[in-house]
């Protein structure tokens, strides 16, 4: 389920709706206002209610009608810009009520201008007489319209975030299903066991500890908590377990290095973001060679955002070509920071200096607007 409490808000959050379908539906709404208009003046003509020319009748009715199409694709383009809530304040009730005052001054002097022509009145109006006739009878399908246009956008944003926790989840549960997979790779088991094996005799308390540490891996991929972001500190805990079993089993051959900045150890992170970019750099840049290696992994403040780097000094990608984006493990992570974060987020793979790989994730503080927690 989305958590509503800190989804995002505002204009942003849904595109614009497309220019030529709010004109064409503004117009349809309209013409079939002014023929459902007619339809009800010609009945009642009919039993002698009313006697007017049927000229007229369609002209005013017609023209009425369609000088609400404009006003209906400004109520919806105010309400997509300037949306009425806590966040929109006096700024934008300011500005609904200036749209509101045009409406009704521009239809007053628009049925001043065109007596003669349409014949509004039976004989000339005065002027306070037309603007409290207008006032009467624009402002509540004004109402009405910046109503629907604000129930239309409501509609459209609890849609789209319905639609981004639904894309969340199936993405958060493959993250999980390729963290499994990865952890109950037998290669990867065989060659844990095979550590815990060769550790009984000579090292038992290692043997140990190494078991203990494939259970809470293990453990750890089969529970669920259900959410999208985690702090950074927690995010370090998923990870010891895969470490620690990494560090057993390859002894002094893998060296891990932390630089943490203090400051964003509460910062929040994609669930399981670590764990794909530790893994890469341990089996494809450390594992290949037999010389020893390091990871470093560091996570700073960078203005608004949060740098998370691992940085191994493996064999690196390949002297030509482009650096490989990455297996099944990254392309997830990627699609995740683009459905939590948009375009503020991003995760780039290059090659080290003087040699191996860098992994850098960068997602938005949690101060940002949106940053965002979801709760499944």
């Amino acid at each position: 389920m989305f958590d509503e409490a800190r989804a995002p808000r505002g204009a942003g959050e849904v595109a614009p709706l497309p220019s030529w379908a709010v004109w064409l539906g503004a117009l349809g709404w309209w013409l079939a206002d002014a023929l459902i208009s007619v339809s009800q003046v010609r009945i009642l003509q009919r039993i002698g209610e009313v006697e007017t020319v049927d000229g007229a009748l369609w002209r005013m009715s017609l023209v009425s009608s369609l000088l609400w199409v404009p006003i209906t694709v400004m109520c919806l383009r105010l309400s997509e810009r300037m949306p009425l809530s806590a966040r929109g304040g006096v700024r934008a009730l300011g500005a609904h009520l200036g749209a509101l005052l045009g409406v009704v001054l521009g239809r007053a002097a628009f049925v001043l201008l065109t007596q003669d022509w349409i014949g509004w009145y039976e004989r000339r109006p005065q002027v306070t007489d037309v603007l409290a006739q207008s006032v009467v009878l624009n402002l509540l399908p004004f109402v009405l319209l910046t109503a629907g246009a604000h129930a239309l956008g409501l509609a459209r944003r609890a849609h789209v975030r319905q639609r981004r926790a639904d894309q969340l989840q199936a993405q958060l549960a493959e993250a999980r299903l390729q963290a499994l997979a990865s952890q109950l790779r037998p290669h990867f088991l065989f060659n844990a066991l095979n550590a815990v094996a060769s550790l009984l005799h000579v090292d038992p308390d290692a043997a140990e500890r190494m078991l203990a540490r494939l259970g809470d891996l293990l453990r750890q991929s089969l529970e669920s908590h259900g959410r999208q972001e985690v702090t950074l500190r927690e995010e370090l805990a998923a990870l010891a377990p895969y470490l620690d079993i990494e560090q057993i089993r390859f002894g002094p051959r893998l060296q891990v290095a932390w630089c943490l900045a203090p400051d964003v150890m509460e910062a929040r992170v994609p669930f399981l973001a670590l764990q794909p970019l530790v893994e890469n750099a341990i089996r494809h840049g450390l594992a290949p060679r037999a010389e020893p290696g390091r990871v470093e992994i560091a996570a700073e403040r960078e203005g608004p955002l949060l740098r998370v780097s691992v940085k191994d000094d493996g064999v690196g990608p390949p002297p030509e070509g482009l650096v490989r984006v990455g297996g099944v493990g990254l392309s997830n992570l990627r699609a995740r920071l683009v459905t939590l974060y948009g375009p503020r987020a991003g995760l780039e793979l290059r090659r080290g200096t003087p040699r191996g790989a860098v992994a850098e994730l960068r997602v938005p503080l949690d101060d940002s607007p949106q940053g965002e927690q979801v709760a499944a």
